[in-house]
């Protein structure tokens, strides 16, 4: 197994500050691609970058055997700008490509697709990401490999049956190579979870269901990395609540419903970084 996952090693000072380097940069770029394109969802996508940065630095393993690898499924697949920034970060990608996302000539689409290094699942229709995961830690438990993967899902996302279906699902096969995070930043597509489906509940029906249940700050990568390591000590498959900030640090869309933002506001945000 090629190393690349700390399984419950603590976190150095030397790492945590390169993690905060990198997701700064990140959060930068996100903010910098609405100079290209104003369409993409700005908002869901700071409000991941921390989680994506300690998956991708700190614990996703490569091999070339695909039963021995780890998968990252980025289910709320509108969050992709946040993927490709940290992907750039990690070498995957030429930061160059950013700036022609959604670009017909360009690498990057609107959403993920599994032809962009790094990128393990196309996604973009929500609730697809956690049936597609148990399929695939289905399949390396019966091929007895040792690859693990990693859902993101969104709060708003929940409201999906095919969601329910498969958090049954999960625990009937004892799939404990299997850690879904949900990021709870209380905004879906119109508006605060509270007024749309409160999602508070949430958690008792996961754990009620068999999983294991965690809950993490989304922004602080120990805390982050903390309860990936309970999750990978639980024997059963694990879910993560994580409390996010949608648009977080983006002051003119932060915690608020709004996805995206105009070039100005980015680069006023920039200059004043």
């Amino acid at each position: 197994m090629e190393k690349g996952g700390s399984d419950g090693a603590p976190i150095s000072i030397e790492e945590l500050n390169k993690l905060r380097r990198v997701a700064e940069r990140a959060r930068k770029n996100v903010i910098k691609m609405l100079f290209y394109d104003q369409s993409i969802h700005v908002g869901s996508s700071l409000s991941s970058i921390e989680i994506l940065t300690t998956l991708i630095f700190r614990y996703i393993r490569n091999h070339s055997n695909l039963v021995d690898k780890d998968w990252l499924i980025l289910s709320k697949g509108h969050a992709a700008p946040a993927l490709y920034a940290v992907l750039a970060e990690k070498g995957y990608i030429n930061e160059d490509e950013l700036w022609r996302i959604q670009d017909i000539s360009g690498l990057l689409q609107g959403h993920p697709e599994i032809f962009i290094p790094g990128v393990d699942m196309s996604t973009g229709s929500l609730g697809q990401g956690l049936s597609f995961g148990i399929g695939v830690a289905t399949g390396i438990k019966m091929s007895g490999g040792s690859g693990r993967v990693y859902v993101i899902m969104g709060d708003g996302e929940q409201d999906e049956g095919e969601v329910w279906e498969a958090m049954t699902h999960a625990v009937v096969r004892n799939l404990d190579n299997l850690i879904a995070f949900i990021e709870m930043n209380n905004f879906q597509l119109d508006g605060p979870t509270d007024e749309i489906k409160p999602k508070n509940f949430l958690p008792k029906v996961w754990e009620a269901v068999g999983w294991k249940v965690l809950n993490c700050d989304g922004h602080d990568f120990i805390s982050i990395s903390n309860a990936i390591d309970e999750a990978l000590k639980a024997g059963k498959p694990a879910v993560i609540f994580a409390n996010t900030i949608r648009g977080k640090g983006f002051p003119a869309i932060e915690n608020t419903k709004k996805q995206r933002s105009s070039p100005d506001d980015a680069r006023k945000s920039l200059l004043d970084a």
